[in-house]
């Protein structure tokens, strides 16, 4: 049995929360502005907040309970706690964590949002088409405009956010509507089966058959329900603040080791892996220079346009972006010394609640500026100067990804 602390998996980057000292933070200070500029609009892409397990994480779970049902060490939790009715629901801390983001984006960008009432023209909300977005998008409104509108004695502000079907966003839910990325990375794709297939022979089916000595597991434990060990701490640790039930079966090497799986899947999945995803953010990055072009030119009353999507919405962005890029790829054949190495992956760029903001900056000098965000570190993208970009430079190397035909990439076959 392991002992960890709550700080411990956090702070470590094995799970998705955040940490609460980041996650709940107010004492913010505003962000002061390069000379002889000022912040003229704020784009914005966030995850939804801390939720239940997702459908097949609940069915794994079912099939713990009954195999360690005869394990003593687990008779107190070995129990799925899990309702399938739940599932991707946010839970209580996801609720509350995109107030929280609300409040920061207030307090970090103080002298933007001082004076401004809400208008929907004006302030534009969005979310895709899931009900755990839809809330997180609600909850960050009410952080944003906290004790500014019209309704009741909080004087709540109401506010209309939209959203699409995700077969037809392209925006948001990009890798669901592309039906070349479903026919080619998400399904039949060999190199990711190859890699997933040799990592899990290599490194999950010790680990189970570990557990299955250690704990006096027969018929031995199946490999693939190590994933749902780890996932299994993570809910308990998100949902009941327990580091003491699943995460104690799992040694600190196995957890890193096991994390190291869904880095590999999600790396060929939705980032370099496979380079149909370092297209697949154009959609996005479009609308964002439409979005500011608009303005500039006059054509455009929008300050602010602010969506609630998923991690891997972020991470293809980024990806697109060409930022956050490993020295070397993610494969199956990484020694420990090295998976211990690699620095960018989902898991230790995205919490749940992330935000990813683009501050667009216009300046006295006839200069426009754009700075990008992850969480409210910035970061330089790779062709500029500094992370203050020049407007005209950052458009430069987008290039063709600024108006690409999304249905042309993503015709199949």
């Amino acid at each position: 049995m392991y002992k960890y602390s709550r700080e411990y998996l956090l702070n470590n980057h094995l799970f998705y929360p955040e940490p609460p000292q980041t996650a709940f933070a107010l004492d913010i200070e505003p962000i002061s502005y390069p000379d002889k500029c000022d912040l003229k609009q704020l784009h914005m892409v966030s995850r939804h907040g801390s939720r239940y397990p997702a459908p097949d994480n609940i069915r794994g779970f079912d099939e713990l309970e009954k195999i360690f049902a005869n394990v003593t060490v687990a008779k107190e939790w070995y129990k799925n706690p899990f309702p399938m009715n739940k599932n991707f629901q946010l839970i209580k801390r996801g609720e509350i964590e995109p107030y929280f983001d609300g409040l920061q984006s207030r307090k970090r960008y103080a002298k933007f949002w001082d004076g401004i009432e809400y208008d929907p023209e004006v302030i534009k909300f969005q979310s895709t088409q899931f009900s755990r977005n839809g809330a997180s998008i609600m909850s960050f409104s009410q952080g944003l405009f906290n004790g500014k509108g019209p309704l009741d004695t909080c004087k709540s502000q109401p506010i209309y956010y939209w959203t699409v079907p995700p077969d037809q966003d392209d925006t948001l839910h990009m890798y669901v509507a592309c039906r070349r990325w479903n026919e080619t990375v998400y399904n039949n794709n060999k190199l990711l089966d190859e890699q997933a297939y040799a990592y899990g022979n290599k490194t999950l089916t010790p680990i189970a058959n570990r557990l299955s000595e250690t704990y006096h597991i027969i018929p031995p434990l199946d490999p693939r329900l190590v994933l749902h060990v780890f996932n299994n701490c993570q809910f308990w640790l998100a949902v009941f603040n327990r580091t003491d039930a699943w995460c104690s079966l799992l040694s600190p090497k196995e957890l890193l080791l096991t994390r190291y799986y869904y880095d590999l899947l999600y790396y060929h999945r939705y980032s370099y892996g496979h380079p149909l995803n370092t297209r697949l953010g154009c959609r996005y990055l479009t609308q964002l220079v439409n979005g500011v072009e608009n303005y500039l030119n006059g054509n455009s009353s929008m300050i602010a346009d602010l969506k609630n999507a998923h991690s891997f919405t972020i991470f293809m962005i980024l990806t697109t972006l060409g930022v956050f890029k490993n020295k070397f790829p993610l494969t199956a054949d990484l020694t420990f010394e090295q998976i211990k190495n690699v620095k960018y992956t989902e898991h230790t760029l995205l919490n749940w609640s992330s935000t990813l903001y683009f501050e667009i900056y216009n300046c006295s000098d006839d200069r426009v500026l754009i700075r990008v965000l992850l969480d409210f570190n910035p970061f330089v993208i790779p062709g500029c100067d500094s992370e203050y970009c020049e407007w005209n430079k950052f458009k430069e190397i987008l290039g063709d990804k600024i108006g690409c035909d999304f249905k042309k990439m993503c015709a199949y076959p």
